[in-house]
């Protein structure tokens, strides 16, 4: 599939509360803890198990890398305005061959630390995230949710995120298996 020209987000914007950037490697440390402060997610979600800052570093290495393989990738970190300690971060695909088009944009992993989750940074930055993408010409976002993760499941139904693309999950129920939706919102104006 080529890999069509795109419009990607700026490296930086805000919100009312927010500053929202692209990683870098001076925030390993502090993400990777936010990352691993969510590990409590782990049975309803197995990605988010805890992870070593070197996990952390190589993903926001691919982040800040031109190459062909990776310009359409980004991690973002979320801060409060005014502050330079990440509270959370997501990672966003402009365009991926696992997208059926152009103008879809993929979340393939959103966290915001415990310490700030109920306060509605995390609605803040998915609607700020929406307004950037709109203005760019994209029409949809997707992302997959694990049907354990409720709450998840919850806060994106909650943020538009209503559509059912696909669905995948283990072929047996058991205590370990998995299942989850892609889902999607529309960006209409």
């Amino acid at each position: 599939m080529t890999q069509p020209s795109i419009l990607l987000l700026p490296f930086q914007w805000t919100t009312t509360r927010l500053t929202i950037a692209d990683g870098v490697l001076d925030d390993v440390a502090r993400l990777t803890a936010v990352f691993n402060a969510c590990s409590y997610v782990e049975p309803w979600d197995p990605t988010f198990h805890v992870i070593a800052e070197d996990e952390l570093r190589q993903v926001i290495e691919q982040s800040l890398s031109t190459g062909d393989d990776h310009r359409y990738f980004r991690l973002q970190a979320v801060r409060l305005a005014g502050e330079d300690n990440p509270i959370g971060y997501f990672h966003l695909w402009h365009w991926s061959p696992r997208l059926p088009q152009a103008d879809t944009a993929f979340i393939s992993m959103f966290v915001i630390h415990p310490d700030f989750q109920g306060q509605r940074y995390a609605q803040e930055v998915v609607d700020g995230l929406a307004d950037q993408l709109r203005q760019l010409g994209y029409a949809a976002i997707w992302l997959e949710v694990y049907l354990k993760n409720w709450p998840a499941l919850r806060f994106w139904m909650r943020q538009g995120f209503t559509r059912i693309v696909t669905y995948d999950g283990d072929p047996a129920h058991s205590a370990t298996a998995h299942a989850s939706l892609v889902l999607e919102r529309r960006l209409n104006s």
